[in-house]
């Protein structure tokens, strides 16, 4: 028989993927909106924000009162911390994405130095971290949590390669100074939400194995 904790557990759960499912959409369309200069869709996406905000409250609410009533132990009470911890990183994800949508504003009228290939790659693979961090949470899959933190080093890696060829855009032709910084400000956050994801998958192996692998070489 599922008990009343299961099935309250069962009702996070599904709170917290639906939480997952925003911040994802907030990333894909924050950078599509970039990458196409569109303004109405980046305007989506800050009104997206509040849809976070809500949910976080109601995650944390949620949390709180399981932990204080039903006093959960071992497993449960791990997975009760993955997912308040994890609320955390996602509304931050939105923030980020947030930024992101506000640059694409910004250049409303103007056109981008050049196509954009990297950001959009840095996206990607952050959307895949994003989605595999979950999935090991759902499906206690150990192997998608590491897969997830072994991707990070890609995303910083290309947050350092734009970051050289923008810097060389400044030098050579000071007068793209202002976008090129801009675009430095995307990469970042980008990279910010790809730590966010391996703060996510780092909770799923302590969630999964009671293991706290964070901070280790």
């Amino acid at each position: 028989m599922t008990t009343h904790l299961e099935l309250e557990l069962q009702d996070l759960t599904r709170k917290i993927m639906e939480m997952a499912d925003v911040a994802i959409e907030s990333v894909e369309e924050s950078v599509e909106s970039l990458k196409n200069i569109d303004v109405k869709l980046a305007e989506r996406v800050i009104q997206k924000d509040s849809v976070l905000d809500k949910l976080e409250i109601h995650i944390d609410e949620e949390c709180s009162r399981i932990l204080v009533t039903k006093q959960p132990a071992a497993a449960d009470l791990r997975l009760i911390i993955a997912i308040l911890k994890s609320n955390t990183d996602l509304e931050r994800i939105g923030d980020l994405a947030t930024n992101i949508a506000r640059e694409t504003i910004r250049l409303e009228g103007k056109s981008l130095l050049k196509p954009l290939i990297d950001i959009p790659r840095m996206a990607e693979l952050c959307v895949s971290m994003i989605k595999m961090a979950f999935r090991a949470i759902l499906e206690r899959d150990i192997d998608a949590a590491k897969s997830c933190i072994s991707i990070d080093k890609q995303v910083d890696e290309l947050n350092m390669q734009i970051n050289r060829e923008l810097f060389a855009f400044m030098m050579e032709k000071p007068t793209t100074m202002t976008q090129a910084f801009g675009l430095i400000m995307v990469a970042k956050a980008l990279e910010r939400i790809g730590d966010h994801a391996t703060n996510i998958a780092e909770r799923a192996v302590y969630f999964i194995e009671g293991q706290d692998i964070r901070h280790q070489e």
